[in-house]
Parts: C-alpha cells; sequence; structure tokens
C-alpha cells in the first residue's frame, strides 16, 4: 500500500472514528500513521476510553483533506491515556483512498427520517450523515435509483428538516436493508435555514476535538518545562549544599 494516500506530516489530521460497526461516528485527530508499518494513532476525546473503547474492538476511521478522502479499517491494539499521550493504537488491516469530489463537508448524525415515496405513501428510515449537499439514509424499504423523493429529518422532537431529494446510489447492507445516497435537489428557504443551523452546530462539535487537543499538548508541555526546571533546581541545591 502507497503511503501517498495520507501523506504523514507534522500537522494533526481530523477523521471520524466508527467502533464494531457502530453507526455513531465519533471525532478524532491521527497524530501518526504509517501504511508501512499498519499502524496509526488516533487522538481521542477522553470520555470516549473508560467505555466506547475496548483492545481488540474493530475500528473504520475515515479521512478527508481537500483533495481526496482516506477510508481504514482495523482494530484497537492499545488504549492510553495519561499525561503524555491520549490516544488509540489501531492495526491497520484494510486501506482505500480516493478524490474527493464532494462540494459540501458531511457530518455524522443519528435521526430518524421519513421518505415520502409516493402519493400518501410513507416509509420510517434513518439519516447517519447530512450536509448541504444531502446525505446517507438507510432503510429497510427498496427504493429505486435515480427516484426523487421527499425526506423529513427529525432533529428533535421539535424540529424537523424537509427536502426533496435524488436518490444516487443504493447498496445493499450485510444485515439486511440498504444504504442510500441522497442529493439534495430543491429546499424551502425556512428549512435551508434550519439545515444551516444544524450544519453549524455539528461545525462545532467538530472543533470541541481540536480544542481539546490543543488543551492537551499544552498541559503536556508545560508538565515538562516544569519537571526539566524542578531537575534544574534540585542539581543547584546538590552542588550549592556540597559548595558550603
Amino acid at each position: 500500500m502507497s503511503n501517498d494516500l495520507l501523506p504523514q506530516n507534522d500537522s494533526p489530521i481530523f477523521c471520524r472514528v466508527s467502533i464494531n460497526n457502530d453507526e455513531k461516528w465519533v471525532h478524532g485527530i491521527i497524530t501518526y500513521i504509517s501504511f508501512d508499518k499498519n499502524m496509526a494513532e488516533v487522538f481521542l476525546s477522553a470520555k470516549y476510553f473508560k467505555n466506547y473503547f475496548n483492545e481488540g474492538s474493530k475500528i473504520v476511521i475515515k479521512s478527508l483533506d481537500e483533495n481526496s478522502e482516506t477510508l481504514f479499517t482495523g482494530s484497537v491494539s492499545r488504549k492510553v491515556i495519561s499525561i503524555r499521550k491520549q490516544a488509540i493504537t489501531i492495526q491497520i488491516n484494510k486501506v482505500l483512498g480516493y478524490n474527493n469530489q464532494r462540494k459540501y463537508e458531511r457530518f455524522g448524525v443519528d435521526y430518524s427520517c421519513r421518505i415520502r415515496y409516493e402519493e400518501n405513501i410513507s416509509y420510517i428510515a434513518s439519516i447517519s450523515d447530512i450536509s448541504l449537499g444531502g446525505g446517507l439514509i438507510y432503510s429497510d424499504d427498496l427504493f429505486e435509483e435515480g427516484k426523487e423523493v421527499d425526506i423529513d429529518v427529525f432533529v428533535t422532537s421539535k424540529i424537523s428538516i424537509s427536502f426533496t431529494g435524488r436518490i444516487i446510489r443504493r447498496i445493499a447492507n450485510k444485515n439486511g436493508g440498504y444504504s442510500y445516497g441522497v442529493q439534495l435537489i430543491d429546499i424551502d428557504d425556512e428549512n435551508y435555514s434550519l439545515l444551516f443551523d444544524l450544519i453549524e452546530y455539528l461545525q462545532t462539535q467538530k472543533k470541541h476535538i481540536t480544542k481539546e487537543w490543543d488543551i492537551f499538548n499544552k498541559l503536556k508541555y508545560s508538565l515538562y518545562t516544569i519537571s526539566i526546571l524542578g531537575i534544574f533546581v534540585l542539581i543547584f541545591v546538590v552542588f550549592a549544599s556540597k559548595a558550603l
């Protein structure tokens, strides 16, 4: 596998992480990756370490930059949370990379939705990611590719977002049902405003992991500095006492 899929550099790479095919994706930062060694390290929020991640868990990671998207699967070989490190180590077993042709960034969600397929006929489904350009919907029902459908996304018990989409991709799932890639083709001003506000909110959630990463590094380097200063002070005290 070529290293060109996700070049290593000093800057952390934002990613999304799913454990054991969970539809819930959590945000992380890839701090190290080597396709030659089939190994990666991912910084994650401390709140996920206790129960969410276990050594041996199967893992899927998606990373996205301006030009390409990389997806790789593997297993958690180690998890460490300490002053020096807050990350999981991943043994990589499969890598896929392809050009990024999406106009809008996608965000992982877990909302119920309704698909209005024909007049007076509707189906309950779920949406697992969403963007200003559409989303990915799971349903047990079979719909035609190319078909235009009306979709209501239930964000909360009081807020829903409605739009018209076109089914551009259908994939049969191993556990039954189908995954549908839906392109947004029509939305009114009120619903677009709701969708835009939702995307802004999801964007702030993405920024939380970056903020935690910055705080963690500042704390870590501060402790390093204090430790080094402590060693110098100790050495000075020892030599000063001997000189006296």
